[in-house]
């Protein structure tokens, strides 16, 4: 059964070129709060729009500038280039601003030069370049206001510069200063915000790095003791082979009759590096087994031994069927043991993570390889199948320690969910030419 593909909702991709709901083209997004606030935001092309719109008609009424139309869309781009250029939608408020000072002419008080659609264009960039610049740029942009401001009020107050006309009533010293006062301590609280967020998003990015470079250390651990411990179980079959030479080496020049001394002396030899490989690999083993580990010494399990361990998962309420076909008489030993792991940590991950589920083992030689199939159905205590993934902690860690045993024995693994709500495992073990199987990276 193939996994259901959604179509792609060109609808609301298209949405996050008008509003910065999402990265461009994403179709990923949610209303949601942050999601609202973005129709007033940086790249809100509705929100420019409205204030394009509002921003022309007060210019050209309420201050008398004819060819409104410019500075009017300096000040609505500004908000759409906050989302990408928030440097560049800076230089178009300050020369909206600049316009309204030097061209405004009031016959009644209205904010200047700071009008109500410019401001909140400020407000916006501002706020993006808390959020997505550098702090220090951000500052300087709100710099460059408050200083514009300063020359604005004493321009107004030395009537350099005053919009208007001499018989109109001044509700105060300077018609400028509420507007700029306004603007100025507005702009930095939405600077300020926008770098919060800024810094909030930085932590959270640097959480996460480090959780993936923990998981990462966490898998090579894993990946390390498993095969820490493959070498302590592969040493006693290793063992074994070395005892029987030396063994056979030592005893020869009494077995078989009329030896020449040359072959004596090399049976000899033969016999005493055996003794000498024996040794070093105790060595080895001493550093590989911690010292709780003596009962790791005994003999190592085989296809054998799968009948009483089917029988134990199905004492505790895990129905195994078991089924274990003629199996060749040269199997390797470390195949025999790869069979019975991988058997044993495949009925281990049903017992944990599906319990209950029925699961049927297959044991078979096809030619000259050995299949092992472990299939198991729904658990009847959970809705879907919840086998570990790659890497999950397990007493064998799981499927990590199925691929490192068989790769070693150079076979092939496949994992994954079934159709039906299960999971299988399937591993493919070569026989022949055991000598020729590089060993895995």
């Amino acid at each position: 059964m193939k996994p259901e593909t959604r179509k792609p909702n060109h609808a609301r991709a298209a949405i996050t070129y008008l509003i910065a709901a999402a990265p461009l083209g994403s179709a990923s997004w949610r209303w949601r709060f942050t999601t609202t606030l973005a129709i007033v935001g940086p790249g809100s092309v509705p929100f420019a729009l409205a204030l394009f719109l509002i921003e022309r008609h007060s210019l050209l009424v309420d201050y008398g500038i004819g060819w409104s139309a410019l500075p009017a869309a300096a000040t609505g781009i500004a908000v759409v280039l906050a989302r990408f250029r928030p440097f560049e939608a800076w230089l178009l408020v300050m020369a909206s601003f600049a316009v309204t000072f030097l061209f405004a002419s009031l016959p009644s008080w209205a904010p200047w030069p700071l009008t109500a659609p410019n401001l909140l264009a400020a407000l916006v960039v501002l706020f993006a370049l808390g959020r997505d610049r550098r702090a220090l740029l951000g500052v300087l942009a709100w710099c460059s206001l408050f200083l514009a401001g300063m020359v604005t009020v004493w321009a107004s107050r030395v009537r350099a510069f005053d919009p208007q006309p001499a018989w109109a009533p001044l509700p105060s010293s300077s018609i400028a200063t509420d507007s700029l006062t306004l603007g100025t301590l507005l702009g930095a609280l939405a600077f300020l915000v926008g770098l919060l967020i800024r810094i909030r998003r930085q932590a959270r990015a640097r959480v996460a790095e480090e959780e993936q470079v923990a998981e990462s250390e966490r898998h090579r651990r894993r990946l390390l003791e498993e095969r820490t411990r493959i070498a302590r179980e592969l040493h006693d079959i290793v063992a074994h082979h070395m005892s029987v030479i030396t063994v056979q080496a030592s005893t020869a020049e009494y077995r078989i009759a009329d030896l020449s001394e040359e072959a004596r002396a090399e049976f000899r030899s033969i016999s005493d590096q055996a003794r000498e490989s024996l040794a070093e690999m105790r060595r080895l083993l001493g550093v590989l087994r911690s010292e709780d580990e003596a009962g790791a010494r005994e003999p190592q399990p085989g296809p054998e031994a799968l009948r009483s361990l089917a029988e134990s998962v199905d004492r505790t309420g895990t129905p195994v069927s078991l089924k274990v076909g003629e199996l060749p008489e040269d199997l390797p030993e470390t195949v025999a043991l790869t069979v019975f792991r991988i058997v044993q940590e495949a009925l281990s991950n049903v017992v944990r993570h599906a319990p209950g589920a029925s699961t049927a083992v297959v044991v078979a030689a096809r030619g000259r390889k050995v299949t092992v199939t472990v299939v198991n159905g729904p658990s009847p205590e959970k809705s879907a199948s919840a086998h570990v993934e790659d890497g999950a902690t397990s007493p064998g860690f799981g499927l990590v320690g199925m691929r490192e045993r068989v790769a070693l024995d150079g076979g092939a693994l496949e994992t994954g969910p079934t159709a039906g709500g299960g999971f299988r495992v399937h591993a493919s073990l070569p026989i022949d030419d055991r000598s020729t199987i590089e060993e895995s990276p």
